[in-house]
């Protein structure tokens, strides 16, 4: 059987292919949002361009973005934004972009063109969020996070966000107000929401689109309210990064469809039980542990093995907060290496381009074998359950389903 999966979405976006033997009993668990037609222009003219009454009269306008550790094509985006804002009769001097890094590495000029596309280079003063300084304080949460907010969205008379809405980790869903809070939020701040805060409610919180009764989530959406963001545009996407929903208005009026639509979109159906899982990683591919951590859970109870394909050059994402910083060296909430799952037999990352300081985030390095020729492995991996049925999954795009 023969599989191609996208990968390289920021570095030479191509596909990986190769060959699966036969006598393998493949699933591809392709998620429900697959099957939706990739929107564009069209889509976008008329989610934005009915925002031009709000937008009008702006003195000073900033649009939020998020990073390349996210899947949105904001340059597919921009063009009809700065239509909008031609309209609303904003010269472009009034305007300015700023990257919503969180406690992630900065981006250059490279980089944000990469995102943004040039007309917005050439145009336009784009920044990065500084998580060290340059935050102004408004208050504290209910729940005691403290909100400390980037000055120069703060200056801004019309604030507008652009991200994805997808799947996450501990509070349910990305998107909406996250661009906010923690994007362009002081590092001590995001501490206490993502350390003590997060801590305090981890089992209620804790799994991909898991928003019922979410505190990190009712947390985030108040601090965001604090910072007031005017205007939200947020896409859905697939397993290629295409967006195939575009929502824009006010945050908090877009959040109950968003959720109804993500969870029925990025639903993958299995019974799990696999002796071998190929989880690939495409849209938050420098956040390949999320591909690792929802394949892990399909593998058999037996145990089973997982290959994470991550042919990347730039390695895992650079994190203030969480990363590794030398042998013993940590952010304020690195955990250390992390342990490796009773279900996982062998761990294989796929990736011709090794990251042994970013490593941490999938195990112990004897944990991890690192594979640079796939074919090679395959084969291995056939002559390890010679003989015997082999149970196999591939995911298109483990970074962004909600399997199970």
């Amino acid at each position: 059987m023969k599989i191609s999966l996208p990968h390289g979405l920021w570095n030479g976006e191509h596909t990986i292919e190769a060959d699966l033997p036969s006598r393998w009993d493949v699933d591809v668990l392709s998620m429900e949002g697959d099957g939706a037609r990739p929107i564009g222009e069209e889509e976008y003219l008329a989610a934005i361009m009915p925002l031009v009454p709000l937008m009008k009269g702006a003195k000073e306008v900033c649009v939020l973005f998020d990073d390349l550790s996210r899947p949105t094509r904001t340059y597919e985006i921009v063009p009809t934004l700065l239509e909008a804002f031609a309209s609303a009769g904003i010269d472009d001097s009034r305007v300015r972009f700023l990257c919503a890094l969180g406690t992630h590495s900065p981006h250059n000029n490279a980089d944000f063109r990469k995102k943004l596309g040039s007309e917005a280079l050439e145009r336009f003063p784009v920044y990065n969020h500084n998580c060290y300084e340059n935050c102004e304080t408004l208050g504290r949460t209910a729940l005691g996070t403290p909100v400390a907010i980037n000055k120069e969205y703060l200056s801004c008379d019309l604030r507008i966000g652009i991200g994805s809405f997808i799947p996450h980790q501990f509070c349910g869903f990305g998107g909406g107000y996250k661009i906010v809070f923690p994007g362009i939020a002081h590092i001590d701040a995001i501490e206490y929401h993502h350390g003590l805060l997060l801590q305090q409610n981890l089992q209620s919180c804790w799994g991909l689109g898991n928003h019922s009764c979410n505190a990190i989530l009712a947390d985030m959406r108040e601090a965001g309210r604090m910072a007031r963001l005017d205007i939200k545009i947020d896409v859905l996407v697939n397993s290629s990064s295409r967006a195939t929903r575009v929502f824009a208005g006010h945050p908090d009026s877009l959040y109950p469809a968003m959720i109804e639509e993500a969870l029925a979109h990025y639903a993958t159906k299995t019974a799990g039980g696999y002796d071998i899982v190929f989880a690939n990683t495409f849209g938050k591919a420098n956040e390949a542990i999320i591909a690792a951590s929802t394949s892990e859970e399909i593998l058999s109870p037996d145990g089973g093995c997982l290959v994470i394909l991550n042919d990347i050059e730039e390695g895992q994402v650079i994190h203030y907060l969480m990363g590794r910083f030398g042998k013993d060296l940590w952010g304020r909430l690195g955990r250390g290496e992390r342990p490796i799952h009773e279900r996982v037999r062998k761990l294989y990352l796929y990736s011709r381009h090794r990251d042994h300081a970013g490593s941490y985030w999938f195990g112990k390095k004897e944990d991890i074998t690192w594979v640079d020729d796939l074919p090679v492995l395959i084969g291995e991996l056939d002559r390890e359950y010679t003989g015997r049925p082999v149970r196999v999954a591939v995911i298109p795009d483990g970074t962004v389903q909600m399997i199970g």
